[in-house]
């Protein structure tokens, strides 16, 4: 997401006194994320940090861009069981420089026993996503997980099993937002909760919440409905019917403000209660009654104010409208669909093409179109055809275009169907696009299947977390692979590995507001001086009356952290706004 910094003028000291180090530095590891912690000293003179971590084998950098005199703050990135020396250096704004004169030692301990097997099957830098890729590892047998961050070589860089949710992402401010059954929490890169939503009464969460950018919590909750005439079997074409209670998802959207009911759709009023897949009975009905729905996924869609719905014992999508919460369309197979959904159902378009089924993860891409995960459950519906076994079975992305005036739908592209050794992942999944490189993350989240063999030749109960990285082309190439799971366990006990998504993070720190932008004004031209991260690009803009914005450029580095812009102006031009805007 953008950040914007309002121009200010700074005012730099011509004071020639040498930059001193007053309280030398100290580093304090954090209780819940053992391979962060807190540094911190303070400087005579405004100063920015620049810190050297020496790891035994190899030696990375970090630089702050903050000037300030009081200096507090998180160190990431270490790797487990290492004896890491940390030299800091301070620099104020004249490029005076000084050293701590005693670099501090930070001994990392071994990953705990019970963490997560991870090995690295493919990785090429140079083809993947800039960043670090975030998910939550859980151990099958005893359903023990830890938050985790590993880089492009699959490298621990952080974890904290200071929470029990399955589902993790990053907010623009570096933080991780963590659902819970009855709160979402945020919890920073310490592993220290900053802020909790509590969920209103009745509606926990079940799957998918995020924050929307204009003010609103969206998640899916649980609920329950008394259906008449149900079905009792997915097989058999005349089996009985009961009336039973059913288990359905209402969307829940609440005030990030204070967590207060801001709005709530039920899809089971706009569909078919009684409609039944081969995935309705796959599972126990729990306390709610039978998994008639099991939604897993919002998206809105901002170009005609709609809501995205997966619904994965539907082996449907479905859009609705947000104002009145009527019904668009039905992304699907078209099998048991009653008449009155048919002007609904999209027809498909185009070879080759082929239906999700226990579908995950919608997103819309920048190209309009739609990105879900294709877990392919049965690939097949009752009493039209016949369910395909799991040991024959793949899951796959899959990206749709969908033409909304012609009820059509056509698949753009899709990775997973007919690669060298197909993965079939039996629930859960993610798909993510990445808007740097082009590239699709893919998680096959509870793999059982592997070129349609168990994952373990000594447990058939054994499943793995996959994570692959593929290009978005024709024929896409994995750029990165890695699964979770202990190859050489040969107990017969032994259930292996799961995760929820995976995401790709562009840093471990948040992007931060340029905070010292300066604008002088010499022969006609603005010269815009500011500090900033190397890695990062800034766009500057401007404006006459802060309200129409032009880009006029990328600024250029030092390669020091120091940025700088020059805009040439005319004596008749009226009086000019700046801006600076990363990402």
């Amino acid at each position: 997401m953008p950040l914007c910094v309002w121009s200010a003028i700074l005012t730099v000291s011509t004071s020639l006194q040498a930059l001193t180090i007053v309280s030398p530095p100290s580093f304090t590891s954090a209780v819940n994320a053992p391979l962060a912690g807190t540094l911190q000293l303070t400087t005579d003179q405004p100063s920015r940090i620049s810190v050297s971590v020496n790891e035994g084998t190899n030696t990375w950098t970090k630089n702050f861009y903050d000037y300030s005199t009081v200096h507090s703050m998180p160190l990431l990135g270490f790797k487990a069981n290492r004896t890491n020396v940390i030299t800091v250096t301070v620099k104020d704004r004249l490029g005076n420089e000084a050293t701590a004169a005693n670099p501090l030692t930070f001994i990392t301990a071994p990953l705990p026993s019970d963490f997560p097997t991870i090995n690295l099957l493919q990785s090429n830098p140079e083809k993947m996503e800039p960043g670090y890729t975030l998910f939550r590892p859980v151990n099958n047998n005893d359903s023990k997980g830890y938050l985790t961050i590993v880089n492009s070589a699959a490298e621990v860089v952080w974890y904290s099993g200071a929470t029990s949710s399955l589902d993790v992402r990053q907010l623009s401010n570096g933080d991780l937002w963590v659902p819970l059954l009855t709160s979402i929490n945020e919890i920073n890169m310490l592993g220290q909760t900053v802020k909790t939503w509590t969920l209103p009464a009745g509606k926990p969460y079940n799957h998918e919440s995020y924050l929307t950018d204009h003010g609103t919590i969206l998640y899916l909750s649980d609920a329950t409905r008394v259906v008449t005439s149900f079905p009792t079997s997915a097989t058999i074409t005349n089996a009985l019917t009961k009336t039973t209670n059913v288990w359905h998802q209402p969307v829940i959207e609440l005030w990030a403000t204070n967590a207060a009911l801001a709005n709530i759709w039920q899809p089971i009023d706009i569909l078919d209660p009684r409609r039944i897949s081969y995935l309705t009975f796959s599972s126990p009905a729990s306390a709610y009654g039978v998994d008639w729905m099991h939604a897993n996924a919002i998206t809105e869609d901002p170009r005609d104010n709609s809501l995205i719905v997966s619904l994965r014992h539907q082996n449907a999508v479905v859009k609705f409208s947000r104002a009145t919460g009527q019904l668009k369309w039905i992304l699907g197979t078209h099998d048991n669909w009653g008449p009155e959904f048919q002007p609904y159902l999209l027809t498909p378009v185009g070879e080759p093409f082929e239906w999700q089924y226990g579908q995950h993860a919608t997103k819309i891409t920048p190209q309009g179109t739609l990105l879900l995960f294709d877990d392919g459950n049965f690939r097949g519906s009752p009493f039209a055809t016949p369910p395909l076994p799991d040991s024959q079975n793949y899951s796959r992305a899959v990206e749709y275009q969908i033409d909304e005036e012609r009820m059509e739908v056509s698949q753009v592209w899709e990775y997973g169907a007919s690669p060298a050794t197909p993965i079939y992942s039996v629930s859960r999944g993610d798909t993510e696009w990445m808007n740097q490189s082009g590239n699709v993350l893919i998680t096959y989240a509870d793999t059982a299947y592997v070129n349609n063999l168990p994952c373990s030749q000594y447990s058939t109960n054994a499943h793995m977390a996959r994570i692959q990285e593929v290009t978005h082309d024709a024929v896409p190439e994995v750029v990165f692979d890695f699964a979770v799971f202990d190859y050489g366990n040969t107990s017969s006990t032994y259930k292996g590995y799961a995760c929820y998504r995976a995401n790709r993070i562009r840093d471990l720190y948040p992007t931060k507001p340029v905070t010292d932008l300066s604008v002088q004004y010499v022969n006609s031209q603005a010269q815009l001086r500011f500090s900033g991260d190397e890695a990062r690009l800034y766009y500057i803009s401007t404006s006459t009356d802060l309200v129409n914005w032009t880009t006029l450029g990328t600024a250029n580095s030092d390669g020091e952290g120091n940025f700088t812009y020059l805009h040439e102006q005319s004596p008749d031009d009226p009086f000019h706004y700046y801006r600076v805007l990363t990402q």
